[in-house]
């Protein structure tokens, strides 16, 4: 078996652009950026000075407006946008 990874982390993408076109809050935006890096909910709310519970219901909201159900989908979607 043969395991390929990209061990280059991935780029954040621009949370402006990420907001328009999902009709995001800032906030939430800068949080959804952080997410599409593969970095986890927990290590975004410490990044950005949230709680953990805060990251959760902006996560919910983010679900909600872009139809995502999962972290994994979210992040497919955003890499899409650029």
């Amino acid at each position: 078996m043969l395991i390929l990874s990209n061990l280059i982390p991935r780029a954040a993408p621009d949370p402006a652009l990420i907001g328009q076109a999902f009709d995001l809050t800032p906030a939430e935006s800068r949080l959804a950026a952080l997410l599409a890096t593969g970095t986890s909910l927990a290590s975004a709310s410490e990044h950005l000075r949230i709680s953990r519970e805060t990251a959760r219901n902006h996560l919910k909201s983010i679900f909600s407006k872009t139809g995502a159900h999962r972290q994994s989908e979210l992040v497919s979607l955003v890499s899409q946008l650029g």
